[in-house]
């Protein structure tokens, strides 16, 4: 009887290590939490960022947040979109359209981007992947004025 308890303990054991822990599925290196390090405006730095140096970007399944974390305050904002691989996962496509019970308006307060990123309210945001690695993601936005961002990015989590 204890030989049987013991196999069942080690099978159950075994099935936990195994169990999911991407909700929805793997999403490949896009998963997890990202520091933003540097903002660039058309290859020049952006200087506000560079001063503030406290965004983060989390993925997950198909729900992505940005979130600012101020260390003098201890305080934080996040911002929730959601969010699509698009063009052979060559873009990602950040919907920042979404609306609930207590924000009714398309893109309004936390379904908006932050203001540091320099991307539109209530609407659909495309950024192309540079490079996105295990440990390192670098992203592209044009703005509708022609301003090419560039977003860089080390694994945090």
């Amino acid at each position: 009887m204890k030989t049987l308890s013991r196999i069942i303990l080690i099978i159950t054991a075994l099935i936990s290590l195994n169990a999911c822990t991407h909700n929805n599925g793997d999403i490949g290196h896009l998963f997890g939490t990202w520091k933003l390090n540097e903002i660039t405006a058309n290859g020049e730095l952006d200087s506000v960022y560079a001063e503030a140096d406290n965004v983060l970007w989390k993925f997950q399944s198909s729900v992505m947040s940005m979130i600012r974390a101020n260390d003098v305050t201890h305080s934080r904002f996040e911002s929730w979109a959601s969010w699509e691989y698009t063009d052979n996962e060559t873009r990602i496509a950040l919907n920042f359209t979404n609306t609930d019970d207590n924000n009714t308006n398309p893109g309004a307060s936390i379904y908006s981007p932050l203001p540091e990123m320099h991307m539109p309210k209530a609407c659909i945001v495309y950024v192309d992947i540079i490079t996105l690695s295990h440990k390192e993601m670098v992203l592209r936005y044009t703005s509708e004025d022609g301003v090419e961002y560039i977003y860089r990015f080390k694994r945090w989590a």
